[in-house]
């Protein structure tokens, strides 16, 4: 819990003020603060959104110096680990035969980024030399200066690691970002058992007249635009705007073969996996914690973003 101001205000404005340079719009870098440190006290049910679990408020050691004097990223949420069941259960409905069978999962404690990388924080790396240039025009970020505050896409699998190693992380690993996205609780979305809408995630939505992509603004949003939808470790967009690499290699056996603690996917493969879902995606169903997705690791595409995970925090 955040203490009184007079003692920390003028800490609280620096921490606002790094997030911000770090491509955080202000609106998001109060709102992050606020799930860091302020657990949820309102005890609102899982079909409204509720946040509050066994992980929601432990990332609260993310304004604090490290011991090492270095101030911690505010962006970065703490996974305390857990073991947890990964896949779709017959009871869920509409599985997928690559997301069975369900399995018990151990992940060790970690850290994973509140929100999908910016454009604009991809651009210092680009600036740095240490990412390449990703596609744009369309719907591509990279370039766009009005999207400097959405969700960097348009990458290539590579290009999201370099990214992530440049930082000084690395992508997560797909138990990684589903225990992220649905903790120990299982619930079916990061926000509880809602079907997906606009309430909570930037996605495909139908009208009475037509349908529209990215809820009736056909293009990404700026992350963390949808509160209402953040996971039981506060991570925001994990349904919706823009699907994320993440580390494994896909295998749709993998889930009858994964080791039961820390899994990093198969040795080798010719696709990588997937997590999330899109501002394309036309069925709910789509963004439910335990979908899976694959794609090319060569190819970028508008709907396909990243977000980064590390073992420490900074």
């Amino acid at each position: 819990m955040i203490r009184e101001l007079d003692h920390r205000g003028a800490g609280l404005r620096g921490i606002v003020a790094a997030m911000h340079r770090r491509g955080l719009p202000f609106a998001l870098s109060l709102l992050v603060l606020s799930i860091a440190g302020c657990p949820s006290d309102d005890g609102q049910a899982d079909e409204v959104g509720d946040t509050g679990s066994e992980t929601s408020d432990t990332n609260s050691t993310s304004e604090s110096e490290t011991d090492t004097g270095s101030l911690a990223d505010p962006n970065l949420l703490e996974v305390p680990g857990g073991t947890f069941d990964m896949g779709c259960a017959d009871s869920d409905g509409n599985c997928d035969g690559d997301n069975q069978p369900v399995h018990s999962v151990t992940v060790s404690p970690y850290w994973i980024e509140a929100t999908e990388v910016t454009a604009i924080a991809y651009q210092e790396c680009f600036d740095a030399g240490g990412c390449s240039e990703p596609n744009s025009g369309g719907s591509c970020s990279w370039g766009n200066p009005i999207a400097n505050q959405h969700p960097i896409n348009c990458v290539t699998w590579q290009q999201a690691s370099d990214y992530c190693t440049w930082k000084g992380r690395r992508l997560p690993s797909e138990a990684e970002w589903e225990f992220a996205a649905r903790s120990t609780s299982g619930r079916a979305y990061p926000w509880g058992s809602a079907v997906a809408s606009c309430e909570f995630a930037h996605m495909f939505q139908m009208t009475t007249e037509q349908s529209t992509y990215g809820c009736d603004t056909n293009d990404t949003a700026p992350v963390g635009s949808y509160p209402g939808g953040a996971s039981p470790v506060g991570a925001l967009d994990m349904a919706g705007n823009v699907e994320e690499w993440v580390a494994d290699w896909y295998s749709d056996t993998w889930y009858g073969e994964s080791p039961a603690s820390d899994p990093s996917g198969p040795a080798e493969g010719t696709l990588r996996s997937v997590r999330g879902g899109d501002w394309y995606d036309a069925s709910p169903f789509n963004l439910r914690t335990m979908k899976r997705a694959r794609s090319n690791p060569d190819v970028g595409a508008p709907e396909r973003g990243f977000r980064c995970a590390a073992d420490q925090n900074p």
